[in-house]
């Protein structure tokens, strides 16, 4: 029986958000319940904090916001290219349209996190601790998840072509939905791993086993 994946929680926004205006950003600022919709240039500042917000069709592309906290947020339609956020923490956090290119999530921590409808390609989550977290629809080609410890990540119809999950344990993920021909990933880190036949064929070689053509 195929084992059903834990719901994941959703941000708990209040109805009416009133508008907040950032001009400039400082190390440990804090914002709570409010609605960002404008942004002007890069923000460079660790451990801010972001609770019951939602932050819709800004730029933070090529920010640095290492060590901030993320609490009950939603971002809609927002462009995070480029954004440094090594070691920070997620929890109940929605990403929805977002722009992830080439993201540093590297050493985060992600709680009930949902990534839909995102492109995320060469995106960075090693060392990324990953539990109750769904990619819907998503384009993660190259996305780096080395040493990432994976718990209920759901990857959906995702395309993860050239992935990298070297030393990342794939045990009880389902990849069977998953565009992709091939992924950097160990026999070891494959143990488990829920597949289609068809990708079973792409990832024999993984084994030793050599395909041979008639």
């Amino acid at each position: 029986m195929k084992k059903k994946n834990r719901p994941i929680n959703r941000p708990d926004l209040p109805e009416n958000l009133e508008t907040i205006e950032i001009s400039s950003l400082g190390n440990s600022d804090s914002f709570e319940m409010g609605k960002i919709e404008s942004l002007s240039g890069t923000l460079d500042a660790k451990y801010i904090r972001f609770n019951e917000m939602l932050i819709k069709g800004v730029s933070l592309a090529d920010s640095k916001l290492p060590f901030s906290e993320w609490n009950d947020v939603v971002f809609e339609k927002c462009d995070l290219s480029n954004v440094k956020l090594s070691g920070a923490r997620f929890n109940r956090v929605e990403f929805i349209e977002c722009k992830l290119v080439g993201a540093d999530f590297d050493e985060t921590v992600l709680r009930d996190v949902q990534f839909m409808d995102c492109p995320v390609p060469y995106s960075l989550l090693s060392l990324t601790d990953l539990r109750d977290v769904r990619f819907d629809n998503c384009l993660l080609k190259e996305a780096n998840f080395i040493g990432a410890k994976l718990d209920n990540v759901q990857f959906g119809t995702s395309n993860i072509e050239e992935a990298q999950f070297s030393d990342t344990s794939l045990k009880e993920i389902d990849l069977s939905r998953c565009q992709f021909s091939f992924i950097h990933v160990k026999e070891k880190d494959l143990r488990g791993a829920i597949i289609s036949p068809l990708q079973a064929v792409n990832l024999i070689e993984v084994f030793g086993v050599k395909v041979k053509d008639e």
